[in-house]
């Protein structure tokens, strides 16, 4: 039958060079390790034998799948988790907490770290960066349209209000407020991340509304998931 295969039979898995069976799990743990140690390292310290050692594998697996580090970094920035769009949950204020809990619990993980360093490597000039951190803008530029656009169909907001102050009021106070902490706070807020994220959201909130935030049906970001 050639290369088709009878039905009940499985397909071999793809070999390497001198009959040697490729092993499946190596690339998803390879990327994964990519983004690990590029959010601990930067762009500058990246290094496939750093990426090898974490992922468990031998450097010359990494160059049977990528040739260069650049191709395996650019394609492990492909899966970087990003944060979530928080839902609708019936107001402007649960919204904005919504999202601070999000972008919290995003940037006290690893993958916070990775979303920084690529902002910070992408401020070099760096094609591929660039691209990345477009992407990620974009992201967050959308996430905080969707939630003002929301509002002001409720009423919440006047037509026309501009979601780009309050989106980078709110990214950046979450944002300064994970970088100013140590070890042991981090610790702490991952495990309590509304009692730091919400007192930000409403803050930021009420520069845009004018007053203090009023209270609706669902105040909690965390109540959502």
């Amino acid at each position: 039958m050639g290369e088709r295969t009878r039905r009940g039979e499985r397909t071999a898995p793809p070999r390497t060079g001198r009959g040697r069976t490729r092993d499946p799990s190596v690339t998803p743990r390879a990327l994964a390790a990519a983004r690990a140690e590029y959010g601990v390292a930067g762009w500058t310290a990246f290094t496939l034998d750093g990426v090898a050692r974490r992922a468990g594998v031998g450097k010359a697996a990494l160059y049977r799948r990528w040739p260069t580090k650049e191709h395996l970094l650019a394609e492990a920035l492909q899966g970087h988790a990003r944060p979530r769009t928080p839902s609708d949950t019936g107001g402007l204020r649960g919204d904005a907490r919504a999202l601070a809990v999000a972008l919290l619990d995003h940037f006290l993980a690893p993958s916070g770290s990775v979303t920084l360093r690529v902002a910070v490597d992408a401020s070099t000039g760096r094609e591929s960066f660039v691209s990345h951190h477009k992407r990620l803008v974009r992201d967050h530029h959308d996430a905080v349209s969707v939630l003002v656009r929301r509002a002001v169909e409720r009423g919440e907001l006047a037509a026309g209000t501009d979601p780009r102050p309050f989106g980078a009021a709110l990214y950046g106070s979450v944002l300064m407020h994970a970088m100013a902490m140590g070890p042991r706070q981090r610790e702490h807020a991952r495990e309590h991340v509304e009692e730091h994220a919400l007192p930000l959201a409403d803050f930021v909130l009420a520069s845009l509304t004018g007053g203090p935030p009023r209270p609706d049906a669902q105040p909690s970001g965390r109540s959502q998931r």
